[in-house]
């Protein structure tokens, strides 16, 4: 069995492994959704399924708010639409760079410690594309929150006293979530490839 990295090194790993297993996931789960393609009566049905749920929450105005989320959804999918092709490139791109990432990752805390700093500029490498398609994506994301809240804001303007702010904190949600996980990519980047990090990998465990 191969010595442990150091402590601080262990725990870096394990965490770009772990979020680059996440990424692979949500970009495939991102995936099934840009290649199916949801015409306006399975919205519909779906909205219809959860209308329980809306009358206990909304009472009076669970039809009103199940027209906003209509509305939404449809105004998402439009945009899916409009941009599939961009997005399945986009998604394939950055499933790819997280699993070569979470291969990198975890070969780095399992294999010998002569093969670590050539596994860590890979990993840093990787970690690279990673943010940059992860940009991609975010901005994708965002375009299609922005769309879908909007909608949604419109129609409950004019069918409920729901308040309104949907297309803001989509927005804002969506550009967080994208701008946290970017700069740890890059943090990976610069952290893997640093002289310092690269030392202290080809230094020999102690006996």
């Amino acid at each position: 069995m191969s010595p442990p990295l150091p402590l601080t090194l262990r725990l870096i790993s394990i965490g770009t492994t772990v979020l680059a297993a996440l990424v692979v996931f949500a970009s495939w789960f991102s995936l099934m959704e840009a290649f199916s393609s949801i015409d306006a009566s399975g919205i519909n049905q779906a909205v219809e399924q959860q209308e329980p749920i809306f009358s206990k929450l909304y009472k009076e105005e669970s039809q009103a708010f199940a027209l906003a989320l209509t509305s939404s959804l449809e105004a998402r999918q439009s945009g899916l639409n409009d941009m599939r092709n961009l997005r399945i490139l986009t998604l394939l791109g950055l499933s790819i760079c997280a699993t070569s990432l979470f291969m990198s990752g975890w070969r780095l805390l399992m294999m010998e410690p002569f093969s670590r700093p050539r596994i860590a500029r890979t990993l840093s490498k990787t970690a690279l594309a990673c943010a940059i398609f992860r940009t991609l994506d975010g901005a994708q994301s965002a375009a299609l929150a922005r769309r879908s809240g909007a909608a949604f804001d419109f129609s409950a303007a004019f069918k409920a006293h729901f308040p309104q702010g949907m297309e803001t904190t989509l927005l804002v949600f969506s550009v967080t979530f994208t701008f946290s996980i970017v700069v740890f990519f890059l943090w990976v980047w610069r952290y893997f490839q640093a002289p310092k990090t690269l030392a202290l990998l080809e230094t020999p465990p102690p006996s």
